[in-house]
């Protein structure tokens, strides 16, 4: 057996203890790692959630505002921005899944058994296009035929025909032929008859 000296092995120990070092250190890095891809991937889809729901009610106040607005003109203008707010989301939907996709390939790095991807993949970026793709659709729509859209009533317009004669029933019972005679007798006289029995 081969001897060693005392400094051989102080030597030997301190570059064991600086490589356990630098392990730990690299798992540490990898470690934080995942652990702010997880966090980057909660907040990115809680955005994924409330960025189209955002775009979505915004046109429809877009659309509220342009059914009151009484010009063809501006009712115009307002549609086509709200067409144009509706596309412009798609992009930013389907970017904030690029990123999540992003931090998802990240995390299964860690660990790359979790199983089998499920084949129709984006299904609620999908669901969301769809959804703003309709509203622009709507939006240009409108926009095309702003005539079509009004909140406000059209004033009531008089009847052009004139009614000369109007005969209210109300009470649809036959009058009786003969009145009830008064407890009084009258003579009967050349202009009145008498009733028939």
């Amino acid at each position: 057996m081969k001897s060693t000296s005392p400094k051989s092995i102080e030597t030997l120990k301190h570059r064991l203890a600086s490589d356990l070092e630098e392990r730990k250190w690299l798992f540490k890095k990898l470690e934080v790692q995942y652990l702010e891809a997880g966090q980057h991937l909660r907040s990115l889809n809680q955005l994924m959630w409330q960025v189209p729901s955002m775009v979505i009610a915004i046109t429809g106040g877009l659309w509220y505002g342009a059914t009151t607005v009484d010009e063809f003109q501006a009712r115009t203008v307002v549609l086509i921005f709200a067409a144009v707010f509706s596309l412009l989301a798609l992009r930013i939907i389907w970017r904030l899944r690029q990123l999540i996709q992003m931090h998802i390939d990240r995390q299964s790095q860690f660990s790359p058994g979790n199983g089998d991807v499920p084949q129709d993949r984006h299904i609620v970026v999908k669901c969301w296009s769809a959804a703003l793709v309709a509203s622009a659709i709507v939006s240009a729509l409108g926009a095309c035929n702003p005539s079509y859209l009004s909140k406000k009533q059209a004033p009531a317009v008089e009847p052009r025909c004139c009614v000369s004669q109007i005969e209210v029933v109300t009470n649809p019972v036959q009058p009786l032929v003969c009145p009830v005679k008064p407890s009084v007798k009258k003579q009967p006289t050349a202009t009145s008859k008498p009733c028939a029995k």
